[in-house]
């Protein structure tokens, strides 16, 4: 948590409730002067100090340091590298002012913007039916004829006067019946655009998972806790799976697992499905009540991804797989081989390790599909990953399909002047029958350009000569760029 935002939480507290500074300093058992000091972001404070501070403001610790407002800070500050949005809002560190001093002002904002993200999603939905839709079009198609029909005989009646009554009632038939079919087709039209069925909710139910995990900065202490309690049940020499199934019996047999899986991740699957029976109370108490998961297909998404973390976590313990990052610098075969998971596995692992005080280097994540379509994203303040549709094509995430097996790397500098290093590679998640294309998945990360030393990926590779002029999405970079697929959406 930054100390910039527990400082200002305690000041914003302490006034709140009334409170002077001498009085909050004598309930915590510090000097107004050191007071003064963690309130103006000149001191550190954690442990037990933060726990005397909590108390004498009478609120739970989590609320000086929870990590929602952390992911407040960061979402808000994704929101400043939107070129759409970002003209004069000044210094990103404004985020933390505004989360500190006003949380309620602050989540509002996050949920405007939120809103406007899926309102923007629901009209090009919309568009993208009216154009697309087949329905639509062979409605429009009827009504335009039925129009044509109505109107023809119509001009017929008023202009000739020397019809016969016999031929006057004709026309009016004529009339009469492409009216009725007009309206027939006009409230079909109406039952599609009122059905539940087709109305677009922009936020689906792995959408409102996205938000579920990002809110938790994709760390679930509480699961991380199940994992290590097993652990520390197994024997050294014993297979963490073996011994796992003698301690949470089930059904995940090899049986039950397609043999046609790479090894690790049947080893995965196993795991996963065998911890669900350890981990259930604590999947339960993130999902049941939890406002952002508002159906039961959302409840039932997230729970998978959380049984999958938790399995990860007991196959990559926290703190062991941790050292072991640092130790080789975040290289994922050496990681993959050492803990015998596969590199998506060991990837998505790292973007988990934000343990408040013992936290790894922070990484974005992104998984595409040749298609480009987003299958997972986890961003990075600074570095907003695409909700819907496609990222810059000048990302490796891309490029990575060229060379399946090869990691490509580069660093990337955003039009907002923010520099980051990405490297990715293209991995086989199932094998394809003979003659059938492979099914691949792109895997990236990405870091600030200033920690690429730490990461192994990134030696060799000279910064300034391999920076590459990147934009978030075509329609929201302003940037001449030969690569672009759609017109900026402001010029």
């Amino acid at each position: 948590m930054s100390r910039d935002l527990v400082g200002l939480k305690i000041r914003a507290l302490r006034k709140e409730r009334g409170l002077l500074q001498g009085e909050l300093a004598r309930r915590a058992g510090i000097s107004p002067s050191y007071l003064n000091l963690i309130e103006r972001n000149k001191r550190a404070v954690a442990g037990g100090l933060l726990d005397r501070i909590a108390e004498g403001l009478g609120v739970q610790r989590h609320l000086l340091d929870e990590e929602s407002d952390r992911y407040i800070v960061d979402t808000l500050s994704e929101i400043t590298a939107d070129p759409l949005l970002a003209e004069g809002v000044g210094h990103p560190g404004a985020a933390v002012e505004l989360v500190g001093r006003y949380p309620g002002w602050a989540k509002l904002m996050l949920r405007l913007y939120q809103a406007y993200q899926d309102r923007n999603q629901a009209v090009m939905a919309l568009a993208d039916r009216l154009n697309r839709d087949p329905f639509l079009g062979e409605s429009i198609h009827r009504v335009l004829t039925h129009v044509t029909a109505i109107r023809a005989a119509a001009e017929i009646i008023e202009t000739d006067d020397a019809l016969s009554p016999l031929d006057r009632g004709k026309f009016l038939s004529i009339i009469a019946s492409d009216a009725g079919r007009l309206s027939e087709t006009a409230q079909g039209l109406s039952n599609f655009f009122d059905s539940a069925q087709v109305r677009i909710g922009s936020a689906t139910a792995m959408e409102h998972v996205d938000s579920f995990i990002l809110g938790h900065q994709n760390h679930f202490p509480a699961l991380e806790e199940v994992a290590a309690e097993l652990r520390r049940k197994v024997r050294a020499h014993d297979e963490p799976e073996r011994a796992l199934e003698r301690l949470a019996p089930g059904d995940a047999g090899p049986r039950k697992i397609e043999n046609v899986l790479p090894l690790e991740s049947r080893r995965f699957a196993r795991v996963k499905n065998l911890m669900k029976l350890p981990a259930k109370d604590a999947v339960d108490a993130l999902t049941v009540k939890n406002p952002i998961l508002s159906d039961e297909a959302a409840k039932a998404l997230a729970a998978s991804a959380l049984y999958s973390y938790a399995a990860a976590a007991y196959l990559m313990p926290y703190e062991e797989f941790l050292e072991a990052a640092e130790s080789c610098r975040y290289d994922l075969d050496v990681l993959s081989q050492r803990f015998e998971v596969s590199y998506e596995q060991a990837a998505h692992r790292l973007a988990t390790l934000q343990r408040p005080g013992a936290s790894g280097l922070r990484f974005a994540f992104m998984r595409s599909d040749p298609s480009g379509y987003v299958t997972k994203r986890l961003p990075l303040p600074r570095l907003p990953l695409p909700r819907y549709g496609t990222a810059c094509p000048l990302w490796v995430v891309y490029s990575a399909f060229q060379t399946a097996g090869v990691t490509v790397r580069s660093f990337g500098e955003l039009p907002t002047g923010e520099q980051f290093f990405f490297f990715a590679r293209a991995v086989e998640k199932l094998p394809s029958p003979p003659g059938a294309p492979r099914r691949l998945l792109s895997i990236m990360l990405a870091c600030p350009a200033e920690e690429a030393q730490r990461v192994s990926a990134a030696d060799g590779l000279n910064r300034p000569s391999a920076m590459v002029s990147l934009g978030t999405v075509c329609r929201l970079c302003p940037r001449d760029c030969a690569h672009r697929q759609e017109a900026p959406l402001i010029t």
